[in-house]
């Protein structure tokens, strides 16, 4: 009996032993954080999370995530001995803190179980942002997902604004319209700044003929961000989608005037609104504007380019005119139109002629690899230029240097 009792005594003192160690666990391994004996630190700290008296208590948890965030910490440092300490680590601390905010019920740990929540939130984006890079598009989505919800609940959800953007422009690559809807729409309530987020936004919608949708969206640019410019482009095309050309000018004028003391922007602008001019058939209005634009800065891309091709184009809807007048029509219309078309198609020339002269002008490599794309468009219209003025000679030459650069391809 006596024998048994003992038994019975040793048992509860061992279990209470147990309890009290579990409970220095949790003291032993905030101490080893401080000193930075992680390896230390996790294993008191995973095994105050599994024991029953601790389990259940916040701080057990809390201290579980920033542990698991300082070993994360240390995966980028080749020299760290804890750089393979806890590769989920990420998992790890992110479970941990979602646990303690469960049971904290009075927030008192709220403060550093956020900067977890923030920490590992932050170590999502990154990965999502190199899957982005890496092209791998559906997998930065899915990462850019969980630094959003880890933000979310950090207390302060206006850091998850990159992470939706990473998850849209990833939606875009995919053309997964819905997507990019679905992350962009929520950065448009959180007022962003990003002229690409209204932009790509506005044409979808545009596309998907949802001249309605489209419009909410400028106006909510303009509404977000009054003293950008661009907000006020983007209202012009909402209302000239309408055929609202008063409006629409109106607009365009509106960011103008925001721009006018900006030598270097005001040019670019003017010729970003005779596109938008262009667009309503105003060729007048637009013509001005490209003028005025080269007049201020006369070896541009920009408004070189969109002046011939505008020019260019209206030689195309004469052509396509006088095809369409009757081969029993004796007015002379036939005659009439061909001439005007290859008038417009001579007035393209100069303008994509200072084009590739500006391309060509360019100070390296680099920048002119970058503009490839715009210098074979300029050669390309060139070359139907001089094809239909049977300039033969000046062809070859544009035709040489389209050849180049396909083989470069």
């Amino acid at each position: 009996m006596k024998m048994k009792k003992l038994s019975i005594i040793l048992a509860f003192t061992a279990l209470t032993v147990g309890a009290n160690a579990q409970t220095l666990n949790v003291q032993s391994a905030i101490q080893d954080l401080k000193k930075n004996y992680l390896k230390k630190a996790k294993t008191e700290i995973d095994a105050a999370c599994a024991h029953e008296s601790t389990k259940d208590d916040a701080k057990t948890w809390c201290y579980k995530g920033l542990i698991y965030s300082r070993i994360g910490g240390e995966v980028t440092n080749p020299k760290s001995k804890f750089k393979d300490l806890a590769p989920d680590w990420a998992e790890q601390a992110y479970a941990a803190a979602l646990e303690c905010k469960r049971l904290d019920k009075t927030n008192e740990y709220a403060n550093e179980n956020n900067s977890v929540f923030r920490f590992v939130g932050n170590e999502y984006y990154s990965r999502a942002t190199e899957q982005y890079n890496a092209q791998k598009y559906a997998e930065a989505i899915q990462d850019a997902e969980k630094a959003i919800e880890m933000f979310n609940n950090s207390g302060d959800s206006k850091f998850a604004g990159e992470s939706m953007y990473i998850a849209g422009i990833s939606a875009k690559a995919l053309k997964d319209n819905e997507g990019v809807k679905k992350y962009f729409n929520q950065l448009v309530r959180k007022r962003t700044d990003k002229n690409f987020v209204y932009r790509t936004l506005f044409n979808i919608y545009k596309e998907e003929g949802n001249k309605d949708q489209a419009m909410k969206i400028a106006t909510s640019y303009k509404k977000n961000h009054k003293d950008d410019y661009n907000a006020y482009l983007l209202m012009a095309e909402g209302y000239l989608l309408d055929e609202n050309l008063e409006q629409g000018k109106e607009m365009i004028n509106a960011a103008l005037e925001l721009t006018k003391n900006d030598a270097n922007l005001y040019p670019q602008l003017l010729g970003q609104a005779a596109a938008i001019l262009e667009l309503t058939k105003d060729y007048e209005g637009a013509e001005a504007k490209y003028r005025e634009s080269l007049t201020l800065n006369p070896t541009q891309f920009e408004s070189n380019f969109g002046m011939g091709k505008m020019v260019f184009n209206r030689a195309v809807d004469k052509l396509e005119a006088a095809n369409a007048v009757p081969e029993t029509d004796e007015s002379g219309l036939y005659d009439k139109l061909l001439g005007e078309a290859n008038e417009f198609f001579g007035q393209s020339i100069p303008y994509f002629t200072a084009a590739i002269n500006y391309i060509d002008g360019l100070p390296n490599e680099d920048a002119k690899k970058a503009q490839r794309a715009n210098l074979f468009n300029c050669l390309q219209a060139l070359n139907q230029v001089y094809a239909r003025l049977e300039r033969y000679d000046d062809m070859k030459v544009v035709k040489a240097r389209m050849d180049e650069i396909q083989k470069a391809q």
